[in-house]
Order: C-alpha cells, then structure tokens, then sequence
C-alpha cells in the first residue's frame, strides 16, 4: 500500500480563461502539475492512487 500523497507545500496556480464559453458547452477540465521543471499535464478522469504514483516518481527522479 502506498501512503497518502502528500504536498510539502500548499500553493495556489494563478486561473487562467482563455475565451469566453459557449452557452451549454462544459468545457473538458485539465489538470497541470508543476513539480520543479517538470509539468504533469492530465485530465480529472485520472486515478487519485495512479496520480500520487506519477508524482512520487517525479520527485525521487529530481
């Protein structure tokens, strides 16, 4: 088992809107993770266990 994800820090990502939504259009929602110089780039359909694995592996790859 793996333990929990944890963050060392708490930090806030600036929101970005890039042009104005269609009405009725749900927009896909992407998720970007800045670790150091790397960028994780995913959707939120992404598995919270299979996510904390990914950043583990990042961090102990720097």
């Amino acid at each position: 088992m793996l333990a929990p994800c944890e963050a060392s820090q708490s930090t806030f990502a600036p929101l970005v809107v890039e042009g104005a939504l269609e009405e009725g259009h749900a927009p896909a929602i992407k998720l970007e993770i800045a670790i150091g110089d790397v960028v994780l780039r995913t959707d939120t359909a992404i598995d919270g266990e299979q996510l904390c694995r990914v950043i583990r592996a990042v961090r102990a790859s720097r």
